[in-house]
């Protein structure tokens, strides 16, 4: 063998295979990264869609509470519960229709007396439910399908210790198809998966699917089939499951998540195919990178080898014509510099994979800081109302309950006031729904531009609205509400050439020894706004203020 092709031989078992070998390794780890990275985006996504269901189920049963301890409501109940008479009938029929107000979400509102017995209804269909399904509970929440996907929350009706019936709620379950219907961050093949348990404690599919349009309330998944994610979803396994059938077999990523107090599975799934697709055309450039090097490396492997065997074979020649007899011999060049070359050669393609490394960690990073980004945007949109950009209910309880505990451990002030629009109703009913969402958005600016920047507002109902004031001195507030109170009166809302003016009645609490809760200062926030509605209206009562005997009345309610 020639001296020429050793060195080609030599120089491509030193190099190119190296190569071959560092390239597979850079891919396998890049492959595994970006798997890593799609895994990620997948828990994130199904951690958010779970944020925003337990949102909007505590939202159900917040409201599902403020309905059951309508005042009103529950004595008309107990009263009921003492006399039956019939003619109740039609006034509890009433005083739902005025409860739901404000609450387009709700499809129907049903009591019962204490026995079951069916009593009013808004949509005067009569229903039934069982009893048993409360097993030591006073509420529950669950889904039911009927024409439409349905959440059912169940409560009982206390008046002074004492159960004087059920209220049973019907919610639209369109929240969860609209996020069932939102792929965002699923790719092409991606799933939103909803089950709860049947009878047989086998996964029951609730919404419609998106290979099988009809399995709500119809497909099932047995519940030993361990391996199909959303089996693991409802046995309360919160994990990243890879390679999982789905429930057409098909092999799947899938990230699961169990939604405790309804007992519902979600599953975000997306085809294992689609992620190795990704994961290809990642992984594309960098092998057309690593065939382009390594064609190079094999041409310069040549031609150095070429280099190094020139002055060798010259001396050969040379040495063949002295044995000859002829001394007409040119000098043999140095062949030193050709060896420089290839170190040379060595060094420019180390520095090139190094380059190609730190290209591919840079993408990772910015991937992961956009990823970051979306995260922290979706996390302030499931704390703000939709309708205002004012924080929502949620949000402002949880501030409130923090405030309160900072209050309460520095001996320190706060307030809490809850205004009602004025004849809100009136306005919806005769401009409109789309006028009176102008009304709640030209209100919302207005109060939150109104506010110092340390103060807490919200939207905690259709037309009610709550601010939580720190360091609240009571002067100050007064003065501060009462500005507010001013300003909202003052507000130039047109509409149609139609000048319309609008007021608020306010509920101002001070936190004080004997309001002992969150629960307690928002009730009695809630007393106030009652009694400044009940006195005329566009006016602030302080509940701390108020006659002892209402004072007196507020204060038995809250014990019953």
């Amino acid at each position: 063998m020639r001296l020429k092709h050793v060195l080609v031989v030599c120089f491509l078992a030193l190099s190119v295979l190296p190569l071959f070998v560092s390239f597979g390794m850079l891919q396998s780890y890049s492959a595994t990264q970006y798997r890593n990275q799609i895994e990620d985006k997948l828990n994130a996504v199904s951690q958010l869609a779970k944020q925003r269901l337990t949102a909007a189920i505590a939202r159900i049963e917040d409201n599902t509470t403020l309905l059951a301890n309508r005042t009103l409501l529950r004595q008309q109940m107990g009263e009921y519960a003492q006399t039956r008479e019939y003619a109740l009938y039609d006034t509890i029929e009433n005083s739902l229709h005025e409860a739901k107000q404000g609450m387009e979400q709700i499809v129907d509102i049903g009591v019962f007396a204490p026995n079951g017995q069916f009593i009013a209804s808004i949509n005067r269909t009569a229903t039934s439910f069982d009893r048993s399904m409360l097993k030591g509970r006073d509420r529950i929440i669950f889904l039911r399908h009927s024409q439409e996907l349905i959440v059912r929350s169940i409560v009982e009706i206390d008046l002074k210790g004492r159960t004087v019936g059920y209220m049973v709620v019907d919610f639209s379950g369109q929240f969860i198809l609209d996020l069932v219907n939102d792929h965002t961050g699923l790719g092409e093949t991606g799933e939103w998966l909803f089950a709860v348990r049947d009878e047989n404690g086998d996964a029951l599919f609730a919404v419609p699917l998106k290979y099988d349009a009809r399995a709500a309330f119809v497909r099932r998944v047995a519940k030993d089939r361990l391996d199909v994610p959303i089996t693991q979803a409802l046995r309360g396994q919160e994990i990243i499951m890879a390679n999982a059938p789905d429930y057409q077999e098909q092999p799947v990523m899938a990230s699961t998540r169990y939604i405790k107090n309804m007992d519902i599975g979600l599953v975000a799934k997306i085809n294992e195919s689609e992620v190795t697709a990704i994961i290809d055309e990642a992984n594309k450039y960098l092998v057309m990178l690593g065939i382009a090097l390594v064609l190079i490396a094999v041409v310069v492997g040549v031609l150095i080898a070429s280099l190094i065997a020139k002055p060798v074979e010259q001396l050969r020649k040379a040495t063949q014509k002295l044995a000859s007899g002829d001394f007409d011999v040119q000098p043999v060049e140095a062949g030193w510099r050709e060896a420089k070359d290839l170190a040379a050669s060595f060094t420019d393609m180390a520095e090139s994979i190094h380059d190609l490394q730190e290209n591919l960690q840079h993408k990772v990073e910015e991937r992961t800081r956009d990823l970051d980004e979306a995260n922290q945007r979706l996390t302030e949109i499931s704390v703000r109302d939709p309708l205002t950009g004012v924080h929502n209910r949620r949000y402002v309880m949880e501030r409130l309950e923090q405030e309160a505990s900072r209050a309460r451990r520095y001996n320190g002030q706060l307030a809490v006031a809850i205004l009602d629009i004025d004849h809100f109703k009136q306005v919806n009913d005769t401009l409109g729904h789309a006028t009176g969402d102008e009304v709640l958005i030209g209100l919302a600016f207005c109060v939150e531009h109104t506010l110092r920047t340390s103060d807490l507002f919200g939207r905690i109902g259709g037309e009610e609205f709550c601010i939580v004031i720190p360091e609240a001195d009571k002067e100050g507030t007064m003065l501060l509400i009462e500005r507010i109170r001013s300003a909202i009166e003052a507000l130039p809302f047109n509409f149609d050439g139609k000048q319309l003016k609008v007021t608020c009645s306010f509920g101002v609490v001070f936190l004080a020894e004997e309001i002992d809760s969150t629960m307690l200062l928002m009730e009695c926030a809630d007393k106030a706004l009652y009694h400044a509605k009940e006195t005329g209206r566009n006016k602030i009562v302080v509940y701390n203020d108020m006659p002892k005997d209402l004072l007196s009345e507020t204060s038995k309610d809250n014990a019953g």
